[in-house]
């Protein structure tokens, strides 16, 4: 693409909403495709008849899931598919450079989700998982048990920032456990 082609898309995006819907569309009409395609061929169900039966859906549906720009898949059927994978979906607004880096970085055949679910240590234990990343923050912050520096450079943080910072996640295994039990449960 020339540099006065680049200059008109962007000049495009900047100043049409629909432009931006399509850009979108297009990019997501490729990528979940590709990432749905890479979870299958990396799980125990390398065919699509095999994904379709777990997922409870029809071979066909799988193939235009799996197809760039055949079907809008419904967040309905990315949980669905998710929940089969053993895996999480996030979905999520970001700026525009972080879909262009999305879209730059991403590789099918390097594409995985690892840990699933039942090797989640951090999902199944999220109390030793926020001590570990208590304990990771301070070593690199240089920054003993004791809460003192362990060697003559100056630590990157206080403890204050490593506290703070493992108080937020924290607070976030406890909502996010909270909300989990209350799933759970009823």
């Amino acid at each position: 693409m020339s540099l006065s082609e680049r200059s008109n898309r962007i000049t495009k995006l900047l100043t049409s909403t629909k432009s931006r819907a399509s850009y979108i569309k297009a990019k997501l009409g490729v990528l979940v495709p590709a990432q749905i395609r890479a979870l299958r061929l990396k799980s125990n169900m390398p065919r699509q008849k095999d994904l379709a039966q777990a997922a409870e859906m029809h071979q066909s549906r799988i193939s235009m899931f799996e197809t760039p720009g055949m079907a809008n898949v419904t967040l309905e059927t990315l949980a669905r598919l998710a929940a089969t994978f053993k895996v999480g979906l996030v979905v999520k607004f970001v700026p525009f450079h972080e879909m262009l880096r999305w879209e730059n970085d991403f590789s099918q055949d390097d594409f995985d989700v690892i840990p699933r679910i039942d090797q989640d240590e951090a999902f199944i234990n999220p109390a030793a998982s926020a001590e570990n990343n208590r304990s990771a923050m301070a070593a690199a912050a240089g920054i003993g048990a004791n809460g003192l520096a362990t060697d003559e450079r100056k630590p990157q943080g206080n403890v204050q920032d490593i506290q703070g910072a493992s108080g937020l996640a924290s607070y976030s295994n406890r909502i996010g456990n909270t909300q989990l039990a209350g799933e759970l449960h009823g």
